[in-house]
């Protein structure tokens, strides 16, 4: 194995069982030993990786936003019509949470989780909009494409299609029952673009 595979093996493997632990029992009740007793890997290795607790919780932070954004990304990219870039991007965020449940259990906890349960700074607030931003250039565009109509506020549209996402991935990881797939995130952007009013096309 070469020394650059070892590098890479020993940060990811501090990065998953720190995600394991800090999901079970959040910033604050996590003991840096807890982390690393699992992999036989010692607190200097960390510190080498990562500085600090603080930075391991950062650096796990950073890798949600930037793998979900890159897979939501390339999704849209093979999408032709706001319907079909909406159930991309929907079905991107539903593979991404039953894949990492533990990492989205901690990224929602830690949003939602007071100021002092946290790290100062562990949030990169550009990262974390990435998603909104290209979410709303998919919406805009349709607008421009009267694909939907121009009376509605673009920023009123993606934060409703974010909160029927986000509720129903919130209620996938409490609840354990129901599936996130495709299916449903094409019944989501069917009822998000035609409403449920009698009459609607």
């Amino acid at each position: 194995m070469s020394k650059s595979a070892t590098v890479a093996d020993a940060r990811s493997e501090i990065l998953n069982s720190a995600i394991s632990v800090f999901a079970r029992k959040g910033y604050a009740g996590t003991g840096v030993q807890e982390i690393l007793d699992p992999i036989n890997l010692s607190k200097p290795t960390l510190y080498y990786y990562f500085e600090s607790k603080a930075g391991l919780f950062k650096a796990i932070l950073d890798h949600a936003y930037d793998e979900s954004y890159r897979l939501i990304k390339e999704a849209v990219l093979a999408g032709d019509s706001c319907e079909d870039k909406l159930v991309r991007v929907a079905n991107a965020l539903f593979e991404f949470t039953t894949q990492n449940q533990d990492l989205t259990r901690l990224v929602f906890g830690t949003v939602f989780a007071a100021s002092e349960e946290n790290p100062p700074h562990c949030i990169n607030a550009s990262k974390r909009r990435r998603i909104f931003e290209l979410l709303l250039g998919i919406l805009k565009n349709a607008q421009q494409t009267d694909e939907i109509d121009k009376a509605y506020d673009p920023n009123d549209l993606a934060h409703a299609f974010f909160g029927t996402v986000s509720h129903r991935t919130r209620s996938y990881l409490l609840l354990q029952t129901g599936e996130l797939d495709e299916e449903v995130a094409r019944r989501i952007v069917a009822l998000f673009l035609n409403g449920a009013r009698k009459g609607r096309k």
